[in-house]
């Protein structure tokens, strides 16, 4: 465990703001940021970043935080890990306790994976650097492919030994355990439980997640006799589906530069780099999925694809762009000059060069798909009408409107056909995928907002829960506990703390919140303010009880409004006038449900002590609640005075 002194100075100093930003892009707006939130699927920026107050909150889904629960939640790290995250980050130093044998029993199996992880990237690393193998095949290519020194450390490259089982006798020897070494994929079990390496004789290049741990690794060999690259099988720590190459390093310029460079491969990504165009990240081969696509999207919603395939390769892959599309994206595609590829053409170019590349033959996807397309269809009309339905297809799942509007426009004009056309097929399509996602819903005309005259039911004050009440007075006292304000009590106006009202009416009348989170927030809020003489709002969003940041987090980051009971127009606003009132008729009407939740309790003792014949108990629960009943029509006379 981190010292109490540590954990304080990693809260004081970690900045939520470049914290999140690591993860996500944020715009300023006013005094807080937004983003797009990493925790649903997000389409418009829900989450706001609070730096004032250190929090995050999703207005969409409900997450909301501090530092350490973001990194917590974002990395699915244990309360000790993102402290050490942070700590790592903001060059804290900090010491821990010797593990026990409890502690060690209580690792999950994802530190296990990671700890024999981040071995292998040592031992690859080393294996390049240090021996005459390694440097004579796998630091040789490097160098052959253009990689300076300070790019391979940058980029963690490596090379595993050519003899098939170097590595997991070097893991074994070290201490980890076969099924880690299985499970993480960098062993393969073979017959005889022997265990042989997936990675020997080829260079390695290093996998990491978004926040930089490494999590797999991609292998490749100089030999032909086998398969040119070969990657770690899907793990707890690595889904190859949601994971970009290179996108750790290229995050920060990514959300600079407002655009991301989309290329094939690791070499791709490492040239560009190395080059100075570090906005770039690889899809590794593979088709592009949509969890890779949203990663992007937390930082820029410009994408351009590079290409250095033939006309016949490029067809193949522009499919796969639809879902960019999808997720309200903004597409361009760039075929790279023949024979070229990203690796080789930034190279043999600046990154000025490249750059003014790319500015000068970028182009936007749906054009430069319908004008691919319609090469291959020459004067056949069969394959003119196939090109047609394919491009109208991907016009049909671009989310906004206006954007639709104007590639119907655009592709008409391509495709030589009426726009009157392209808009009822993709009104067709739209309405056929709207069926097909709800095929109970009915095509009826949106009901019209009716004027009637039945009258509206009264609010009745105790239709009301204890949760909400509750609720409502630590409301005040997280927002407004300090704030010396005049309340309306007995028919005059008394000057008070709304926290030292809040807190001898509750002592006085021995009166416990009935939830318990509520309760340890009210505790925790009268203690900091009788230490310190004022309320620090962090000690209650930094807690280490999960429940009670959350409920701090969640009180002081939604717009505040009144409950039921204070009978305010709909569109009023919450303002600080109203506390004189509000304040003490929460807190009475709080006490008369209290007292008449007491009354049906002491009426059900009542009746049982009548079944039992029970003189005197009758005549002490009678007496009970006449003095219960006399509290309450006090209570109510108090109330009736107060006028909201």
């Amino acid at each position: 465990m981190i010292d109490s002194a540590t954990i304080a100075k990693i809260l004081e100093t970690a900045d939520i703001v470049e914290v999140i930003r690591d993860f996500v892009s944020l715009s300023k707006k006013g005094k807080d940021y937004k983003g797009l939130c990493p925790f649903h699927e997000d389409k418009n920026p829900s989450m706001s970043v609070s730096p004032s107050r250190g929090i995050y909150k999703c207005f969409s889904c409900g997450a909301a935080g501090n530092t350490v629960k973001f990194v917590m939640d974002h990395e699915h790290l244990t309360y000790p890990e993102a402290l050490k995250y942070l700590a790592v980050k903001y060059n804290i130093e900090f010491t821990e306790k010797e593990e026990t044998e409890e502690d060690k029993k209580l690792k999950t199996a994802r530190e296990s994976l990671e700890a024999v992880v981040l071995f292998a990237t040592n031992f690859f690393v080393k294996n390049l650097n240090n021996t005459k193998e390694g440097k004579a095949i796998g630091l040789s290519y490097l160098f052959e492919r253009s990689f300076s020194e300070n790019t391979i450390t940058k980029f963690a490259l490596g090379y595993s030994p050519d003899q098939s089982t170097s590595f997991s006798e070097a893991a074994i020897h070290a201490g980890y355990k076969t099924e880690y070494l299985i499970n993480s994929g960098l062993s393969i079990l073979g017959k005889n439980n022997a265990l042989f390496d997936r990675f020997a004789g080829r260079v390695i290049f290093p996998i990491h997640s978004i926040s930089g741990k490494v999590i797999g690794f991609g292998g490749r060999t100089l030999k032909n006799d086998k398969a040119k690259y070969v990657n770690s099988p899907e793990s707890e720590l690595y889904h190859k589906s949601d994971i970009l190459y290179g996108l750790f390093f290229a995050k920060k310029e990514i959300s600079k530069q407002d655009k991301c460079f989309l290329v094939e491969g690791y070499t791709d990504v490492i040239s560009m780099h190395q080059s100075g165009i570090q906005n770039v990240a690889a899809s590794s081969g593979t088709s592009l999925t949509e969890g890779q696509i949203k990663k992007i999207k937390r930082f820029t919603k410009n994408i351009t694809v590079l290409y250095d395939g033939d006309e016949a390769g490029i067809k193949a892959s522009i499919r796969g762009i639809d879902l960019i599309l999808e997720q309200d994206m903004n597409v361009k595609v760039l075929p790279m000059p023949a024979g070229e590829d990203p690796d080789s053409y930034a190279k043999s170019h600046s990154s000025t060069e490249f750059l003014n590349y790319i500015e000068q033959n970028e182009q936007d996807f749906v054009v430069f798909k319908t004008t691919l397309l319609l090469k291959s269809t020459k004067n056949d009309p069969i394959k003119r009408a196939e090109v047609i339905k394919d491009v109208v297809s991907t016009i049909s799942i671009i989310p906004d409107k206006i954007m639709r509007s104007v590639y119907i426009k655009e592709c008409a004009t391509l495709l030589n056909i009426k726009e009157d056309v392209i808009y009822q097929d993709i009104k067709d399509r739209i309405l056929s995928k709207n069926k097909l996602k709800n095929p109970y819903q009915q095509n009826k005309e949106p009901e019209k907002n009716q004027p009637t005259n039945q009258p509206q039911p009264e609010t009745n004050l105790f239709d009301i829960s204890f949760y909400e009440l509750e609720k409502e007075l630590i409301t005040y006292l997280l927002r407004f506990g300090e704030k010396t304000v005049k309340l309306r009590l007995t028919g005059k106006l008394q000057e008070t703390t709304i926290l030292d009202y809040i807190h001898s009416e509750l002592k006085n009348d021995d009166l416990i919140l009935k939830n318990q989170i509520f309760k340890e927030l009210f505790d925790l809020i009268s203690e900091t303010y009788t230490k310190n003489k004022f309320i620090d709002i962090s000690e209650f969003t930094n807690s280490t009880n999960n429940e009670i940041s959350a409920s701090a987090i969640n009180i002081i980051s939604n717009p505040f409004t009144l409950s039921k009971i204070h009978n305010l127009p709909e569109n009023r606003d919450f303002e600080e006038d109203l506390l004189p009132d509000s304040v003490p008729k929460t807190m009475l009407v709080y006490k008369i449900k209290i007292v008449v939740l007491l009354i049906e309790q002491i009426q059900k003792e009542l009746k049982n002590a009548e079944a039992e014949n029970n003189f005197d108990n009758v005549m002490k629960h009678l007496n009970t609640i006449q003095l219960l009943n006399n509290k309450k029509s006090e209570l109510a006379k108090i109330l009736g005075r107060i006028i909201l």
